[in-house]
């Protein structure tokens, strides 16, 4: 399995909206979007599952069920299940995004369903946020953590937040998780350890970590390293996010 996956926008088209599959799971799919400036995404839509996204560069003008928003880079986007929106990218310059859709579609299914101008629809709780109107929390000395989407504002299906660590903070324990993990580094290099596997993450790279894989991870460079954290399916309230595990290889082979 590649637990390290990078995205790279210049191998889309250059004239045209375009994407590429970055993570195809049960819990989730995660697209990385690329558009040249000066188009339109996709026609009128809605979604069976709830669906997010990251701006990473650019900016996109989002019509969310009749609303329109104009969304800058470091800014996340929550649309619920059923709710109409169209995206279009007005400015000369190309725009990046994530596109998450939580759970996965069914590749049997329909992604999407097209509707007309006038409807609307789903349970109103969409939203577009700032990561810079976010107060994060120290977590643990030298890793602050700030929650852009979950259950408490309508994402039932995952955990969105944006992570900071500072520069030569320790390494985290070897744990796990009873959900899907995925880290996207946004600015920095994040070190890995998965399994046997030792990574070092520079930034414009999605990080893979299914359920029950041991891993850490630390910053041991001289700048803030700064990732995307996505746990879905969203963890249990009242139950621990992780469990610490001892970790070695043995040397034995069978």
């Amino acid at each position: 399995m590649e637990f390290v996956r990078e995205f790279v926008p210049s191998k889309l088209a250059e004239d045209r909206f375009d994407y590429t599959v970055l993570a195809d799971m049960e819990s989730c799919l995660i697209v990385g979007c690329r558009a040249p400036g000066v188009v339109s995404g996709f026609p009128r839509h809605r979604h069976h599952a709830d669906q997010l996204y990251y701006v990473l560069k650019g900016r996109m003008d989002l019509e969310l069920n009749g609303e329109h928003h104009d969304v800058a880079a470091d800014s996340v986007v929550f649309i619920p299940e059923g709710t109409p929106h169209s995206n279009s990218y007005p400015d000369a310059a190309e725009e990046w995004h994530l596109d998450l859709i939580v759970p996965a579609p069914s590749t049997m299914g329909t992604v999407a369903v097209d509707v007309d101008a006038d409807v609307t629809g789903g349970p109103g709780t969409g939203f577009v946020r700032a990561v810079g109107d976010v107060v994060g929390d120290e977590v643990l000395p030298g890793f602050r953590s700030f929650v852009l989407a979950d259950r408490t504002v309508g994402s039932r299906h995952i955990s969105l937040r944006m992570n900071e660590v500072d520069a030569g903070s320790e390494k985290l324990p070897w744990h796990i998780h009873d959900f899907d993990q995925f880290y996207f580094v946004l600015d920095g290099v994040l070190e890995l350890e998965v399994g046997r596997k030792r990574y070092s993450v520079p930034p414009m790279n999605l990080v893979v970590l299914p359920a029950g894989v041991p891993h850490r991870n630390w910053n041991e460079g001289s700048v803030t390293e700064r990732h995307l954290a996505l746990l879905t399916p969203h963890p249990v309230a009242g139950e621990p996010p992780d469990y610490g595990v001892n970790f070695e290889l043995t040397g034995n082979n069978f």
